[in-house]
């Protein structure tokens, strides 16, 4: 996978390859990796197999991934098999997997490195013993590469969500104040202030305060003034 993964060829490409390896060692039926395309959840489906178009569309959507957030999976994702317990069961459960007949299946999580969940790795396969230990650990360990490819795909969203503390910053950048006045309204440090300003431009990719404030509001994290 390595060779794939660091291979002169298009990002697309570079993924499906890392995808012809991963079946060499897991038999799956369907596969996905999705992603979050824009600050309000909206999902985007990076690459597929096998998957009809009814569990991609959901797959693809802000719904999915709200719920996907919500079961806040760890590093080594979640099988199928983890799910029968929960009460009630996920919709991607209860509504695709069981009606599509899968027997078995593994989501493994892509994480931005604030530690929100950027989107994942989605395989399905016939039985649930198709998913060993091996290939199991394989899509953890191969998990970093792909966010990667992921994240440098245009159709995809390059930046860590902003907290609730940084949105609050950014308005008031968008109003123009200074990290002195941004301190004193939100009762912080100014070192503090500034530090949240840091953040902010890195996490949006702006070059100065005005762009991150323009790019806030397209990205409807602010309002318009």
């Amino acid at each position: 996978m390595a060779a794939a993964a660091t291979s002169a060829s298009p990002t697309k490409d570079r993924i499906d390859a890392i995808i012809d390896e991963i079946g060499q060692v897991l038999p799956f039926v369907g596969m996905c990796i999705n992603a979050a395309a824009d600050s309000n959840g909206r999902g985007e489906i990076v690459c597929s197999r096998g998957y009809p178009d009814k569990i991609l569309a959901w797959l693809g959507s802000r719904d999915f991934l709200a719920e996907w957030r919500g079961l806040r999976p760890s590093p080594r994702g979640t099988r199928l098999r983890d799910t029968w317990d929960l009460d009630p069961l996920p919709a991607t459960v209860r509504d695709f997997v069981v009606p599509l007949g899968f027997g078995g299946g593994v989501s493994v999580p892509l994480y931005t490195t604030s530690g929100e969940v950027l989107g994942g790795m989605h395989f399905s396969t016939e039985s649930a013993d198709d998913i060993t230990d091996l290939a199991h650990d394989g899509l953890c360990l191969i998990a970093p590469t792909i966010k990667n490819l992921v994240r440098s795909l245009p159709q995809t969203i390059d930046w860590d969500p902003l907290s609730t503390r940084e949105v609050e910053v950014l308005e008031l950048i968008a109003r123009g104040r200074s990290n002195a006045a941004i301190a004193t309204e939100l009762y912080i440090a100014p070192r503090t202030a500034a530090t949240h300003v840091e953040h902010i431009l890195a996490k949006l990719g702006a070059a100065n305060r005005a762009q991150a404030a323009v790019l806030g509001m397209q990205l409807q994290l602010i309002r318009a003034n």
